[in-house]
């Protein structure tokens, strides 16, 4: 019951009180949570309008700081690597151009640009050049190796909530650690040899399990 304030307190579930029974819901911001902190299937199926956004830059030494937190912020928000001071992303860049507004004016320094392919350059071609999909389903595999359940490893993580609460955390911190490199590019992008679907999959098979055998 503390968990559930606590969890009421940051705003991840709401009461709710019909007659004498007591429920909590999951809300928007808890099922997000829930979920790993990104729902990827809405990451997956949103539109892709067929424009590269380019954010290409040469800082000075002397903006050293802001060029290390540029990285840091261009990794975190899932754009492409094509060289050290080429990054790429297909959705709008809105959020990087509030953040470096002061070089709004320095285009010698740092420019926001949108492109398409041309010259018989593919976008898939793109794609590859610009994250590690090698690295990024040797993750999924991982997660799905840990995430996997016989019927029996239901049975034994139902009837022992410590094994279960072991479980649950390893298979979350597998899950993330495959979300911290994988760009959730749109469906239209994926490379055939994509495995972020076949480990989602995974983890829904896994908690329905799981939850069937609890009922």
């Amino acid at each position: 019951m503390r968990q559930l304030q606590r969890m009421e307190q940051r705003k991840l579930v709401v009461r709710e009180q019909q007659a004498e029974e007591l429920t909590f819901r999951l809300t928007s911001l808890g099922r997000l949570e829930a979920l790993g902190g990104k729902d990827v299937q809405a990451r997956w199926e949103r539109p892709w309008d067929g424009r590269w956004r380019q954010v290409l830059f040469d800082l000075p030494v002397a903006h050293k700081r802001v060029r290390l937190r540029l990285w840091r912020w261009l990794r975190q928000n899932g754009f492409g690597y094509l060289q050290q001071s080429v990054w790429i992303h297909p959705d709008p860049v809105e959020e990087v151009v509030g953040a470096l507004r002061e070089f709004r004016d320095d285009v010698e320094s740092f420019i926001l640009m949108e492109a398409t392919c041309c010259g018989g350059y593919s976008d898939m071609a793109v794609v590859k050049g610009a994250w590690d999909f090698d690295e990024i389903n040797h993750r999924y595999e991982a997660h799905m190796a840990k995430t996997k359940l016989t019927a029996g490893d239901c049975k034994r993580l139902t009837v022992s909530p410590a094994a279960l609460s072991a479980w649950l955390q390893a298979e979350r911190i597998a899950w993330q650690h495959a979300l911290s490199v994988d760009p959730l590019l749109p469906r239209r992008l994926w490379p055939s040899c994509y495995r972020g679907e076949p480990a989602w999959q995974t983890r829904l098979d896994a908690f329905r399990a799981l939850a069937n055998q609890i009922g």
